[in-house]
């Protein structure tokens, strides 16, 4: 099928017209739509108020503080005031009629880019993408494009590729309900994606490309690239809506219009505006169904074959069960948590290997159920409160509320995306980086058993307690002297929950080096963190078999409270590190960088 032609434009006012930008809202997102040829965004924002203008009290050019002057001292020109009063007038009725004669953006079909969002409700972009062709009577068609190269590049973990494709065919199964074709395309680079969009764009008379905001500097730049390919075509426009955060980047500001850095700010600011502005959790609906006769149209998509799993080590059943794709699935999960464990979730959280929330973990980080989904439900059994109320429904917000803070922080500090630190100065701190310890770590061999069990979990199922995540951070950066960055990068290869944000958030957390970090001199034992949050060493000994049947007394610190002779029966490691000693070399080289 060759491409179809669009009329040329031969309409100066036209051409001016479609080179201003216009911002829509679509269910309580704002919805930034580019322009094109050559779209110049029009300036936009909140008018300045409180300004002293020439000649009235306040603060003049060069800084001086200047008295207003006294009335009947300023003679009154007369001429002048009328001069500028009939520009005025002339100014305004030209622009009545430039908006009066200027062309109708014209919809023909709409196309919605999914990318970390592969689901039908409360999708902002794809709801947005289906009101308009739904108005004009268009078709809308989806697009997904596999990227081995980039997630190559940011460490994602086989096993959470794994998930994405699974969920991607179940995606395509319920668009295919709706008549929407879904396109799905391998780029082999991901300076190739702008070429693919403008491919589809072309071949199937797309008006409207679609698609929600992320948030790290590569996703922002291959989107930025991705824009400046549309904004050349004629008749073509691109609309990104803000759907990952129930309070987008750089919405929440200081009263200085900075960003918070410190999250109990961030956090007061957040819950008030979520509690005061009900159009944070506007859920949007699904996208409706297709004109008749598109699936005839478009015959070609819906029954083409397109990846359903992605090749990793783990045990591939397993991984099935423990994270079953599709969205139904996702909010069968978040209803049978809401209805139940969440009220205890403050009493529960705390306990090592004790699911809580866990299982809507992957679908949270990936996209499958929205911030403000889970929010929402929340809200439901709290009398619709988020600032007071039960204890466990607070304590679980604040956890989203974590990953959001995180988000603002990166795309306000887009630093922590080049692997440096948030804090310039922790850039120095001189990491062991010993191979023969981070090896061990890796592996689950370092001779704590708390530390070893959390690791053998990550390793075997892709994902690892979020108590004992804490206790494994802190031991590799605190007591081995190892890298956050080592770290990191192994949690993305490895997590199926695994989102740049909060990783990179929470290892900077640990590490003492991130935004609202934990203190340096704050250095958990873990040992005394395991016999505090799994007493009777029952997450220890599902993923640390050696260590079965040990008593409570035992299973924590084997080596010094077993006799040499028990403990080598055990064959396992011994402490690879004295803790005392670790903590102090570790507090002595934070001294050292951050008292220069």
């Amino acid at each position: 099928m060759p491409p179809k032609k669009r009329p040329a434009d031969d309409s100066a006012a036209g051409d001016e017209a479609r080179k201003k930008a216009a911002t829509t809202t679509a269910a309580g997102s704002k919805s930034v739509t580019i322009a094109a040829p050559g779209g110049v965004p029009a300036k936009t924002g909140p008018a300045k108020t409180g300004a002293a203008r020439p000649g009235a009290a306040g603060t003049s050019k060069t800084g001086t503080v200047r008295a207003a002057p006294k009335p009947g001292v300023r003679k009154v020109n007369a001429a002048a005031q009328a001069s500028r009063a009939k520009a005025a007038s002339v100014t305004a009725a030209a622009a009545k009629k430039e908006k009066e004669t200027a062309p109708p953006v014209i919809t023909k079909n709409t196309l919605m880019w999914f990318r970390n969002d592969l689901r039908l409700q409360d999708n902002r972009a794809l709801h947005a993408a289906s009101v308009r062709a739904h108005d004009a009577g268009t078709t809308l068609l989806g697009v997904y494009i596999i990227t081995e190269q980039e997630w190559a590049a940011r460490q994602e973990a086989p096993v959470k590729i794994d998930f994405w494709m699974r969920n991607l065919a179940k995606l395509r199964k319920e668009l295919e309900k709706l008549s929407i074709p879904l396109i799905v395309k391998k780029a082999g680079a991901v300076s190739e994606i702008p070429g693919i969009i403008q491919s589809i764009v072309d071949l199937h008379d797309i008006t409207h490309v679609f698609w929600n905001a992320e948030y790290t500097a590569d996703e922002q730049k291959r989107d930025e690239e991705v824009k400046e390919t549309i904004m050349k075509l004629p008749f073509v426009y691109a609309e990104v809506s803000e759907d990952r955060c129930v309070i987008p980047p750089k919405e929440i500001m200081t009263k200085i219009a900075k960003p918070f850095t410190v999250f109990d700010q961030f956090k007061m600011t957040w819950l008030v505006q979520v509690e005061t502005q009900p159009r944070h959790l506007t859920l949007s609906p699904a996208p409706e169904p297709n004109p008749a006769g598109t699936k005839a149209e478009f015959s070609k998509y819906f029954g083409s074959e397109i990846p359903t799993s992605h090749p990793h080590d783990l045990d591939q059943s397993e991984i099935e069960n423990l994270y079953p794709s599709g969205e139904a699935v996702a909010h069968e999960r978040l209803t049978a948590f809401i209805s139940g464990t969440i009220l205890e979730y403050h009493t529960i959280k705390s306990q090592a290997g004790h699911q809580g929330s866990n299982p809507l973990a992957p679908y949270i980080a990936n996209g499958i159920l929205s911030h403000r989904q889970c929010v929402s439900m929340a809200r439901s059994v709290n009398n619709n409160k988020v600032m007071v109320g039960n204890e466990g429904v607070k304590l679980w917000v604040t956890e989203i509320i974590w990953k959001e803070f995180f988000k603002h922080v990166m795309v306000s500090f887009p630093r922590i995306c080049e692997n440096m630190a948030f804090l310039p100065a922790t850039d120095d701190v001189r990491w062991s980086n010993d191979d023969r310890k981070f090896t061990l770590w890796c592996q689950g061999k370092t001779g704590y058993p708390i530390v070893d069990a959390g690791m053998r979990q990550l390793n075997t199922v892709g994902y690892m307690d979020s108590r004992v995540r804490k206790i494994v951070q802190c031991f590799l950066v605190k007591d081995l002297m190892v890298s956050w960055q080592k770290g990191e990068k192994y949690f993305m290869s490895h997590l199926v929950d695994g989102e740049m944000a909060s990783v990179n958030g929470s290892w900077q957390w640990c590490a003492a080096t991130g935004a609202d970090s934990q203190p340096y001199i704050t250095s958990n034992n873990p040992v005394t963190q395991s016999q505090k949050y799994d007493p009777h060493g029952q997450y220890i000994s599902r993923w640390v078999p050696e260590l079965e049947g040990l008593s409570d007394n035992q299973v924590h610190d084997p080596f010094h409270v077993l006799s040499a002779k028990d403990f080598g029966k055990l064959g396992y490691a011994r402490p690879m590190v004295d803790h005392t000693d670790a903590k102090k070399k570790y507090v002595d080289e934070f001294k050292r960088v951050l008292n220069k």
